[in-house]
């Protein structure tokens, strides 16, 4: 039977507050076989995946809202559709939309068995803190940059092609090219007995560390184990050995590049060893 149009709309109303409010009554609102939509989460249908799909959500939304009196419904037959808008804050605790690339509008269409909803498809970006960047950057016709992770790749590549010919200035120079201008480098250590480490600022200084690398050490083994990155930084970690040409002595140590990317470039990058072994081999032996 068919209930009038006003009766659905509260229904509707009363899924939205229920949503809001973590309300478990809200399976309540639903047939038993109810057919359920959510983009990446796919077509699935019964009370259970539409549980399975609130405790996925939960990952990645802590807070939920949506502007239940700014709903916009059209109705037709036992279709009903609400357009309007949201808010809410990542489980890290990010806010969204930012207003710029996330909106927080969203479409969900019902369809009414009685007085319970027997389909609800909600049309909607999941992507709430707009950190799809390649896209975002494909429909704005913008420049997207290289991703943390091409970066971090593209310097393992790049430093292994300096080596080869540590004397050509262009291979140091698609070395500086991932850097911005103003990067924030350190590598800490014993700057008093190490002189290439230590804080660095600028793509000149950084410039300025491979030439002293060049004079002071030759590369024996540069092995990279594991690249991981995310939306922002990349971390390198593998295993390097150096002679040092001062002493005679062979570093060997694990390390890990933390990077931090922006626009396509390297901001900041701290590179970890172990300092202890890296003095021991630079120190000169005690003269007799």
């Amino acid at each position: 039977m068919s209930l009038p149009t006003d009766s659905r709309i509260e229904t509707v109303r009363s899924y939205f507050r229920k949503v809001d409010a973590k309300d478990p009554s809200l399976l309540d609102l639903f047939t038993d076989d109810v057919e359920f939509f959510f983009p990446k989460f796919g077509v699935a249908r019964g009370k259970a995946a539409v549980m399975a799909f609130g405790s996925r959500i939960a990952k990645e939304a802590a807070k939920l809202t949506h502007d239940i009196d700014g709903l916009v419904f059209t109705a037709q037959g036992e279709r009903i559709v609400a357009e309007g808008r949201e808010w809410g804050e990542t489980a890290d605790g990010r806010p969204w939309p930012d207003g710029h690339v996330s909106q927080g509008r969203f479409a969900n269409v019902f369809e009414s068995d009685g007085p319970l909803i027997k389909r609800t498809f909600i049309y909607v970006d999941p992507d709430f803190t707009g950190e799809d960047r390649k896209r975002v950057a494909l429909y704005r016709a913008q420049d997207a940059g290289a991703t943390p992770d091409d970066v971090a790749r593209r310097y393992v590549e790049r430093v292994r092609d300096f080596w080869a010919a540590p004397h050509a200035p262009q291979k140091l120079a698609a070395i500086l090219d991932l850097f911005a201008e103003d990067v924030d480098w350190d590598i800490p250590g014993d700057h008093a007995r190490v002189s290439w480490i230590g804080p660095r600022r600028g793509r000149g200084q950084v410039g300025a560390f491979f030439r002293e690398l060049v004079v002071c050490i030759e590369p024996r083994r540069f092995d990279v184990q594991r690249i991981v990155a995310d939306a922002d930084s990349a971390v390198i970690l593998g295993e390097l050995a150096s002679w040092v040409k001062d002493t005679g002595r062979l570093i060997q140590t694990p390390f890990a590049f933390d990077l931090i990317v922006k626009d396509g470039r390297i901001v900041r990058l701290r590179m970890f060893e172990d300092s202890h072994a890296v003095a021991r081999a630079a120190r000169r032996p005690a003269s007799s």
